[in-house]
């Protein structure tokens, strides 16, 4: 047997030095790494590294349930080539593992992308996922909701969160301050009952204010499809003439349902039609009888525990996905009472969906089970 002598390492290049013969049983042999080696050899960790790097991501981006942190590059790698965009909610995190930013979008890879392509692969090294694949439960306000749990289980508002609200806020001011000092080319188009409705969003009632304006001490109308129809045809003068119009859909336990035709339909001051106007014309000549009066975009769903059911089923996989069941218990007079057992978030997330959509549904009671 034979071991390489310490000569053999200092011979010139292209010496041969005779092997010494030793006693020893076993062959033991010495190598010298060079630089190459050692270059070679960290390659060859790192590719490890990114090797295993991909396939945890490949496995997150499957999953996508919030609940892994991994690579970001590795998780673009990975959703390269998908062909679907998948909204969700996401949080970003630098190298450290400190949490920098957390938001909610309709494409989250694209987010993902800007949000690294923007502060870079040091604050933007890690991120968690939460995708919505079921268009029903990817709603604004679903996700609005999710994000904000994620920001308040946090404790603190995420380092990029408080930049960029910062910028936005200047930028607010910066354009309030442009649109103060330019003559406007045109008239804003507006709501005409914008100026009754107060800061908090509900309706104002004032004297004398023009549409449904009458003593507080007239004797309320009954509530019927007839009478609310009717009483519409106060406001509708006011609607055609800025393009749009109102549709009254449906009444059910005190929920009135219309819907804005027209302009008025993607018109920026909606809400002010509604509250200022719709709302507080109807309240008047209706009194408590109207709760609540709801807009919708397309056709009214019926409301019944059978399509609600049906509605649900649909959302069934995305639900169990997410570690949750949940079925219809009651529906009466508007009110419906859902057995649920899973996450609590998840569980106000399938009620903003019933409600939006099934506007009669006025209150979505929960039963947490074990």
């Amino acid at each position: 047997m034979f071991a390489v002598s310490r000569a053999a390492h200092l011979a010139p290049p292209g010496a041969r030095t005779a092997p010494k013969r030793t006693t020893s049983t076993t062959t033991t042999t010495t190598t010298t790494t060079t630089g190459a080696g050692r270059r070679v050899a960290t390659l060859a960790l790192r590719a490890g590294k990114r090797a295993v790097a991909r396939a945890a991501a490949a496995d997150a981006v499957d999953a996508d349930d919030g609940s892994t942190k991994v690579d970001v590059r590795a998780w673009l790698d990975a959703r390269e080539g998908r062909r679907e965009a998948v909204a969700g909610v996401f949080a970003i995190y630098d190298v450290d593992g400190v949490c920098q930013y957390v938001d909610y979008a309709r494409n989250v890879e694209q987010a993902v992308r800007a949000v690294r392509g923007r502060v870079g692969a040091q604050r933007a090294a890690w991120t968690r996922v939460m995708a919505f694949r079921n268009a029903a439960m990817a709603t604004k306000d679903v996700l609005a909701s999710e994000a904000r749990r994620w920001r308040e289980a946090l404790g603190t508002t995420p380092a990029l969160n408080a930049e960029w609200d910062a910028e936005d806020e200047d930028d607010t001011k910066s354009a309030r301050a442009s649109v103060e000092t330019t003559e406007p080319s045109k008239d804003p188009v507006v709501s005409p009952f914008a100026a009754n409705v107060g800061a908090d969003g509900e309706s104002k009632v004032t004297e004398g204010d023009g549409v449904g304006s009458e003593d507080a001490d007239a004797p309320k109308l009954e509530l019927t499809m007839e009478n609310v129809d009717k009483a519409l045809d106060e406001v509708r003068p006011y609607l055609i003439a800025d393009g749009g119009n109102v549709e009254l859909m449906s009444i059910e336990n005190g929920i009135v349902v219309v819907r804005l035709n027209g302009a008025c339909g993607s018109c920026a001051s909606s809400s002010a039609t509604m509250k200022g106007g719709i709302e507080k014309l109807l309240k008047q000549k209706f009194g408590d009888a109207v709760e609540e009066v709801c807009n919708v975009s397309g056709e009214l769903e019926e409301m019944s525990v059978e399509t609600i059911e049906e509605y649900l089923g649909k959302l069934r996989n995305s639900i169990k996905s997410y570690g949750g069941e949940c079925k219809v218990l009651t529906l009466e007079r508007g009110v419906l009472l859902l057995e649920f057992k899973g996450p609590q978030a998840l569980a106000f997330s399938i009620a903003e969906s019933i409600k939006k959509k099934f506007p009669l549904v006025r209150e979505c009671k929960i039963k947490q089970i074990a």
